[in-house]
């Protein structure tokens, strides 16, 4: 059940009538069916795992609160982190460790191998296991007192909102907004809704219209080289943001509607002026999780060793991000690359700070935005490929057989849909641009008469009915 499919918008509706119309004590019941529900459409059995899941992380907060001798303690934390990272590991990664052992048994004369297993990952698995991961480690720290009302931890955990692709909630975000009773409100719902329709118009109208050549050439790449390479390695990169900040603003939206506030995963990415700054504005739920719960941590407990211990506390934090989103080794030479940018920035940035004072701070500005977006482009070939040969094939003919013509690529096979959506984002862009620059701009379209906003909420949903089709996905639902 996608965010962009009729039943959604019946779930979404049909949930919105009741949640209101019921009582507030019965509302965190109805939101927990509906996520169930919701779950169980996807697949049944998958209800069974996840509330296995919950009950296990629920039950070993409740016991770090209870269990007050040190060693015991102890050890249930660690058999708590112990669980959720092998249940991850287990479903994820396990054939990926197979694969590699297999590689290297292939030296061997007898060529044994271990046969691999036939899984099926369980949706949002990720996601979930570092919110259940984040809790224990909080109560472990005295940061924050377990939930004891089992309906409240449960749709933590299941909120259908978030449950497919994040954001990475925090539960010292969520739980206190569930302990407030949560009233009809007009501008809830009013943001609610634009928030779910502008991301609705990210995802089909600009991210669905540049999948098609971004997938062509990646599923066939060695067919292509030169302008068709050149210009899917700035494509791929408008059309992942727009389809994860789409279905980030959807899920917002949704949960907005219900009163609920969730992180926020995105924050004009493409203004940063370098690789730090950039991974404070994208994904921000996970950066900023691996940030407080393996970074800062590592930091603090290595702070003898210095500067060492930020350097390997990078790469550490980058390994995790990298692996984070999937058993590929290409995932985690992604993940290398942004330890080595950051690193690189955090040993030169007083040279660097002397060189850009000798230049206009606007030229600095753009340039440096320039060379940050230049630089994920080229790290999102590693996320794009389907192996690393693939990755350097695509980065070594970039150049390769340069012929600049007007027309006949045929990697643009639907050349309206590719321009319409590049001029969608034109216009996305320069409203971002604005909102770096100090100005609101949804006060400012609110200021408008209500012919004008009308106008403009109808022209979205039109191209949205337009562009849509029944078979689009969203990306990171593969993680």
């Amino acid at each position: 059940m996608l965010f962009n499919s009729f039943y959604y918008f019946l779930l979404l509706g049909v949930l919105f009538v009741l949640y209101y119309s019921i009582n507030q004590r019965y509302r965190n019941v109805l939101l927990l069916i509906a996520s169930l529900f919701f779950i169980g459409y996807i697949a049944p059995r998958l209800i069974v795992f996840t509330l296995l899941f919950t009950l296990i992380n629920y039950f070993i907060g409740i016991g770090l609160d209870v269990i007050k001798t040190k060693k015991n303690r102890k050890r249930l934390f660690w058999t708590g982190i112990f669980l959720d990272i092998g249940i991850l590991a287990f479903y994820k990664y396990i054939n990926f460790i197979f694969e590699n052992i297999n590689f290297l048994l292939e030296l061997f004369p007898n060529k044994p191998e271990i046969p691999y297993l036939s899984l099926v990952i369980p949706v949002g698995i990720s996601y979930y296991t570092f919110q259940a991961l984040g809790y224990i480690i909080r109560i472990n720290r005295g940061a924050e007192k377990p939930e004891h009302n089992f309906i409240k931890f449960a749709l933590f955990l299941t909120f259908f909102p978030k449950f497919l692709s994040g954001p990475v909630e925090r539960s010292n975000h969520f739980f206190p907004q569930l302990a407030h009773d949560i009233h009809f409100d007009k501008e809830n719902i009013n943001a609610g809704a634009r928030l779910f329709v502008w991301g609705l118009f990210k995802k089909v109208v600009i991210g669905n219209n540049l999948a098609a050549p971004v997938l062509l050439v990646y599923d066939d790449i060695h067919q292509y080289t030169g302008i068709p390479l050149l210009t899917i390695l700035f494509v791929q990169t408008i059309h992942l943001y727009c389809d994860f900040s789409g279905y980030t603003d959807m899920a917002l939206g949704s949960a907005r509607i219900f009163g609920i506030k969730l992180i926020d995963n995105f924050n004009r990415p493409f203004f940063a002026r370098n690789v730090g700054e950039f991974w404070r504005r994208w994904h921000i739920s996970l950066s900023s999780w691996c940030n407080d719960f393996i970074f800062s941590p590592f930091i603090v407990k290595y702070r003898k060793m210095g500067q060492k211990a930020a350097i390997i506390g990078i790469f550490l934090t980058f390994f995790v991000i990298g692996i984070w989103h999937g058993a590929n080794w290409t995932f985690v030479v992604l993940g290398i690359l942004q330890g080595i940018a950051i690193s690189y920035e955090f040993y030169t940035k007083r040279k660097r700070l002397q060189i850009a004072s000798k230049f206009p701070s606007g030229f600095v500005t753009f340039t440096s935005r320039a060379i940050t977006f230049i630089f994920f482009c080229f790290t999102l070939v590693f996320f794009n490929a389907k192996n690393i040969g693939d990755a350097i094939y695509f980065i070594t003919h970039l150049f390769s057989n340069i012929e600049i013509q007007l027309t006949g690529h045929k990697f643009i096979y639907e050349k309206f849909n590719f321009i319409f959506a590049m001029a969608a984002f034109s216009i996305l862009l320069m409203i971002e641009y604005m909102q770096e620059k100090g100005v609101d701009m949804l006060k400012l379209f609110s200021k408008q008469p209500r012919l004008i906003r009308w106008l403009g909420y109808y022209i979205l949903i039109i191209m949205v009915y337009y562009f849509s089709s029944g078979d689009d996905t969203f990306v990171y639902l593969q993680f």
